[in-house]
């Protein structure tokens, strides 16, 4: 009791001494984060540059988890340097005791996260860049740390999610992709046509695009709706692809269809002809 309350008294007397070591402490630990970040990206970055080098997403992924471990590192190497060079760290743990328990309680937390994002890295779930969907949320992974992971969705937001709150992940950028383009038509129109008209069109696409893997062919009527009928038309392509092709393939039946004068389905043409037949 009597050191602690030596220890107490040196604080009060030399408080500004106590302030400059820990901002001085701080301040180091702050620059040697930044110039290791930047050497860490350097490095890695480096590597994409290499012929036979691992696949550049998985290079951001292990980029972005280094530059983490580090930081965490050096603000823990700070933390105990205050505790042991500034202050008088035993008895304050003695003093302490309590509120050091409550502290292990919180530090699961941390441990649970961390663990979850080895094994994440580990069991390759996903990478950097990768769309992926964590319960209801949608998005790019823009960076992997020891601790959270960060997801961009289309709108620009940032998610921010503990790794440890992960349970289950739908990855959306494994694998190729479908490319699927549903039509609807209207009842009147003439079927085969209509099919052959599409046939052709697949078969222009062909060699347009270099991201398709498997060619557009049509599957034939997949619906029949209670005012039109859907025809698909279906293509592979690689990740991440398969949103540009379907917009392109549509513009493409648009023109085609209209061309040879193949109407689509329009619920404000029956809408107009209800009214018509009310009137009479």
């Amino acid at each position: 009791m009597l050191d602690m309350f030596n220890s107490i008294k040196g604080y009060i007397y030399e408080p500004s001494m106590y302030v400059l070591k820990i901002a001085i402490i701080i301040a180091v630990a702050f620059i040697v984060v930044k110039f290791g970040n930047f050497v860490i990206k350097k490095i890695f970055d480096k590597q994409k540059t290499f012929k036979y080098g691992i696949n550049n997403r998985r290079i951001d992924t292990m980029s972005t988890l280094a530059r983490s471990i580090f930081k965490y590192g050096v603000y823990i190497i700070a933390v105990v340097t205050i505790l042991t060079d500034v202050f008088d760290v035993k008895s304050i743990l003695a003093a302490a005791g309590i509120g050091g328990i409550a502290i292990g309680f919180g530090a699961q937390s941390l441990i649970k996260d961390v663990l979850s994002g080895f094994f994440i890295v580990f069991e390759d779930q996903f990478v950097v860049g990768d769309i992926i969907t964590i319960d209801n949320l949608n998005g790019t992974v823009e960076e992997m740390e020891l601790r959270v992971t960060r997801l961009r969705n289309h709108n620009g937001d940032l998610y921010i999610v503990p790794n440890g709150e992960i349970k289950r992940v739908i990855n959306h950028t494994r694998g190729n992709k479908s490319a699927i383009i549903d039509i609807p038509l209207d009842y009147s129109v003439n079927i085969e046509k209509a099919i052959k008209i599409a046939n052709d069109m697949c078969e222009d696409v062909v060699g347009q695009f270099s991201v398709i893997v498997e060619d557009p062919k049509v599957l034939g009527i997949t619906e029949f709706g209670k005012d039109s009928l859907t025809l698909r038309i279906v293509a592979k392509t690689l990740p991440n692809e398969h949103f540009e092709v379907e917009r392109q393939i549509r513009k493409m039946v648009k023109e085609a269809f209209s061309k040879a004068n193949i109407e689509f389905f329009s619920r404000n043409r029956i809408i107009l002809q209800s009214d018509n037949n009310n009137l009479e």
